[in-house]
């Protein structure tokens, strides 16, 4: 989980709350040593401790208590004497400030309210527990654990599951935390943000009654028919509902006691009590919605408010934005410029007319602006307004939209609005936050593709320049490189292609944390999920891209390669995949010089029953099985892909398959034509062409012959889910067999224009995977450095070197799924032709 605000424990990258500084906060029972006869431990923040003597079930039902800020101490204290004493094991939170981020609102629901767990051995042990706890801690109030059965009115709940770690895979194919069921199958563990008991687990029968009072209780009482969630927070949620008295479409908006708090101390019912008033201020403005009513539901509270018809700006904008869709003409540029003028005009109006009463809104962004039918603008969601002579600072603003120099009074809106207009015409304004002059570069942009009014840049120059006395850590740094005319070489100045590519080396090897157990290399916070020696988001993959990108006489550091290889053997509950787990490690081991180590990794692949494993290269059996193909163990690779081949046939958990190279079928393609070159039996051929039609049947064709993959609702050109992979796979294919209709198809996908403006740099969804494919594709020189200009869009300087943001642009990042590593083996791929720079996938078998 990330920390927000002030709490935040690294600036720049993703990390874990056990990292978060909070020695001010700890409470005293953190320091305690274990009493006599207990073990204790340290893990993600929690505090540990284990009953010597006592041997635990595997699963079984566990408590959970809740409290508040200012009770928590007393909490830990009580439940620690009362667990000691009966022996009882059990963890807490070390911190209030740890407690602070699980209740606060961006935190993931399903550990919303969880301060401490507690593991009673049997029935009998955890209905006294409860009784007698549950007077213990009587008046105690905290946020409800949405995942749990509250027991009586205190803070205690309880749920069924795992107490140990067991994982196993979900239907759709990933590797989750389980259970195992009576007949001995283990089944996903499910941990989300509604009390859910497993149909075949006993519940005994006092939990029993708790469990039919509860939903006699919840049943009924709220006067309005939910339609639809609209979105959710740790706080509370959004719906859209019906009156049925009146038919009357409405909005109601949900707050929860003691949840959702922010670093002002705020929780969800506080600000919504703020945002009432401040809505009860701001009636007869067609830009604000009308409130309903108040209304309260069990412990919940509700604000009632007009249903406003429309879509949210940013919808709109990635609706209409033309850059990020291929080959936008100037007729498009032109409509979208003043469709977005238009709505800019509305918005500073709505702006103003709220200034005007006194109102500050600070909390202007895309995702807050409704745009009606009639173009007519409505803004939402004043949870973090303030009247402007209040000495306040909303501490719940956008990344992207907030500048630490604007934080008070109507500034924060002014300079909002100014972040505003320029994510309408280039939406990656989050990177400012890395790099106080980025704008500069985001507003050329704009001026240089779109139709602006005059001064329009002008305007956003004066009003995002950081104040004068604010040096910018960024100041001195030159732009991203970018091509050159006359196609992608190295330029003049030290700022060619061999210089970025030896400054993104330079920052992934500065971002190096060998000391650290959890993690070798910042990146996408999946890492912590036991993911940090892995290929896409871990070390493995980092390493990997040092390795194929290095120049003469350089290598991997002999520590990082250690950090892989003691990784690989002390990692209790490893994913077998290639991009997710094992498969990779032993795969970029071997390619680093340690067979030894890397087979002792190959091997523990035995232990693992496939069983529900997906089909894809990502995670699922074709990419284990090019990792065994690697090693030349055929017959290994040739089973698997048999289990491929039956699912082909309607034989298998085809279900489990997503679309495009890493999760659907165009992973067995080339596995399946891999094992053609290493056998020579013409069968494979055969069933890498009927898995390359899987994937095929999700493209479609745009007006001008474009062909694109079908995400779920989208159209997709990248590398992980979309043409860009899809493309790849059909090229390994055409090496091997001609076929008419797959070139056609990998001709079409190859010369397919990519969107000028992506929302990602990175190598799975973004324009480094573009990159990378048109490289490998051999497409037009004018795509490729139309990509290697969108990477400079998502540059930033990490200590002075070149680094790039994961997905949402909220962190930087060093992997090779999301950020720096993926990125510098795609340019390396572009720029150097015939490089050694591979992905794993494409490597050949030794």
């Amino acid at each position: 989980m990330l920390a927000q605000g002030h709490l935040v424990a690294d600036p720049f990258f993703a990390d874990t709350l056990e990292r978060v500084e909070d020695s001010a906060s700890r409470f005293a029972r953190a320091a305690h040593p274990a009493p006599a006869g207990w073990r204790r431990a340290e893990r993600g923040g929690w505090v540990v401790l284990r009953h010597g003597d006592a041997r635990l079930p595997e699963q079984g039902w566990k408590i959970h208590a809740s409290a508040t800020a200012e009770e928590a101490a007393r909490v830990v204290d009580a439940v620690w004497e009362y667990c000691v004493e009966h022996g009882i094991s059990f963890k807490f939170l070390r911190s209030r400030a740890l407690l602070a981020l699980v209740n606060s609102k961006r935190a993931p629901r399903s550990a919303g309210g969880k301060l401490i767990t507690i593991y009673p051995r049997c029935e009998e042990l955890l209905e006294r527990t409860l009784e007698e706890l549950s007077a213990l801690l009587c008046g105690v109030k905290g946020p409800y654990i949405l995942s749990d059965l509250r027991w009586d009115e205190g803070p205690l709940y309880l749920r069924y599951g795992g107490f140990a770690p067991r994982f196993c895979f979900s239907r759709e194919g990933e590797y989750v935390p389980a259970v195992v069921r009576p007949d001995g199958e283990a089944v996903p563990d499910v941990r989300g943000a509604a009390f859910k008991v497993p149909s075949w687990a006993r519940i005994p029968p006092f939990v029993d009654a708790r469990i039919r009072a509860a939903r006699a209780r919840s049943s009924g009482g709220l006067p309005y028919r939910v339609e639809k969630a609209l979105r959710f927070s740790n706080g509370g949620g959004v719906y859209r509902a019906v009156d049925p008295r009146t038919g009357r479409r409405v909005v109601l908006k949900e707050a929860r006691p003691y949840a959702g708090v922010d670093d002002n101390g705020m929780d969800a019912v506080a600000r919504l009590e703020r945002e009432h008033a401040v809505l009860r201020r701001l009636e007869g403005l067609d830009c604000v919605p009308g409130v309903v009513a108040r209304t309260r539901h069990w412990e919940h509270h509700f604000l009632v408010e007009e249903f406003v018809e429309g879509e949210r700006l940013h919808e709109a904008m990635g609706r209409r934005h033309p850059l990020l869709r291929p080959a936008a003409s100037p007729e498009d540029l032109a409509a979208y410029a003043r469709w977005a003028c238009a709505v800019l005009g509305r918005i500073e109006e709505a702006t103003a007319a709220l200034h005007r009463r006194g109102v500050v809104y600070g909390d202007l962004q895309p995702g807050n602006v409704l745009v009606r039918p009639d173009g007519s603008v409505c803004l939402v969601d004043f949870e973090t307004a303030f009247d402007r002579a209040e000495a306040f600072t909303p501490v719940l603003g956008t990344a992207g939209f907030t500048a630490p120099w604007a934080r008070s009074g109507p500034a924060v809106d002014t300079y909002a609005l100014d972040c505003l207009r320029l994510a309408l015409f280039c939406p990656l304004t989050e990177l400012m936050r890395f790099d106080a002059r980025k704008y500069e570069q985001l507003i050329r942009l704009a001026e240089d593709r779109f139709p602006l009014p005059p001064g329009f840049g002008a305007r956003l120059r004066e009003g995002l320049a950081p104040p004068p006395d604010t040096t910018p850590r960024s100041a001195e740094w030159p732009a991203a490189p970018g091509p050159r005319s006359g196609g992608a070489r190295d330029g003049e100045g030290g700022h060619g292609w061999a210089a970025a590519m030896e400054s993104m080396r330079e920052a992934i090897l500065r971002s190096a944390t060998p000391e650290r157990e959890d993690r070798l290399f910042p990146g996408d916070v999946k890492q912590f999920d036991g993911q940090a020696a892995g290929l896409a988001f871990g070390a493995a993959g980092v390493l990997h891209a040092l390795h194929r990108t290095a120049g003469p006489g350089e290598s991997c550091p002999d520590d990082q390669v250690d950090w892989l290889a003691r990784a690989a053997e002390r990692t209790r509950w490893p994913r077998p995949g290639l991009y997710d787990g094992l498969a990779g490690m032993a795969y970029v081991l071997d390619e680093l010089g340690r067979p030894q180590q890397a087979r002792e990794a190959l091997a523990r692949l035995a232990g693992f029953d496939l069983k529900g494993c997906g089909v894809g290269l990502f995670g699922g059996l074709a990419g284990i099985a090019l990792a065994f193909l690697r090693f030349g163990e055929s017959e290994s690779a040739a089973r698997l892909a048999g289990r491929l081949a039956r699912a082909l046939e309607g034989e298998g958990p085809d279900e489990s398959a997503g679309v495009g190279l890493m999760r659907g079928w165009s992973g067995p393609a080339l596995l399946f034509t891999r094992l053609f070159a290493a056998t020579g039996e013409e069968c494979w051929l055969g069933r890498a062409a009927d898995a390359l039609a899987r994937d095929i049947g999700h493209c479609a064709v745009t007006g001008a012959r474009h062909v694109l993959v079908r995400d779920g609702p989208r159209l997709s050109a990248a590398l992980g889910r979309g043409g860009a992979g899809l493309g790849i796979a059909l090229h390994e294919y055409l090496r091997h067999r001609e076929d008419p209709h797959f070139a056609l198809l990998r001709d079409r996908v190859r010369d397919t224009p990519g969107s000028e403006l992506q929302l990602s740099s990175g190598l799975f969804d973004g324009h480094a995977g573009r990159l990378y494919a048109l490289a490998h594709l051999g497409g037009p020189a004018g795509a490729r450095e139309a990509e290697l200009r969108g990477l400079g869009l998502h540059a930033v300087r990490f200590r002075g070197e070149l680094a790039f943001p994961m997905d949402g642009r909220l962190r930087l990042s060093m992997d090779l799924a999301t950020g720096t590593a993926g990125v510098l083996l795609a340019v390396h791929r572009a720029v150097r032709p015939g490089s050694a720079a591979a992905l794993p996938f494409l490597c050949r078998s030794r």
